[in-house]
């Protein structure tokens, strides 16, 4: 927390110049470019096989293909709460 204070303290100049430094800790945006299109590569082929290859016909087809994930997506997270809990 000291080290916040001290960043408040310095001048605008200095400020810039520690979040320009090369060895600065804070990443710039591009640095993580090939793990954020992993991320979503997935979900883009995910979106245009469903709405293009498999167009689903009735709301309730729609309301199942993004529900079902979700459901997962949640279940995998209470597992991963439940898991991190019993660790303490």
């Amino acid at each position: 927390m000291s080290n916040q204070s001290d960043f408040n303290d310095e001048v605008l100049k200095d400020k810039l110049e520690t979040l320009l430094d090369e060895d600065n800790v804070i990443k710039k945006w591009n640095e993580g470019l090939l793990i954020k299109s992993l991320i979503l590569l997935p979900i883009i082929i995910f979106i245009v096989g469903l709405f293009i290859v498999n167009r689903p016909e009735k709301l309730t087809d729609i309301l199942f293909v993004f529900l079902y994930p979700v459901a997962l997506v949640l279940i995998g997270l209470i597992i991963l709460f439940f898991m991190r809990s019993k660790l303490k």
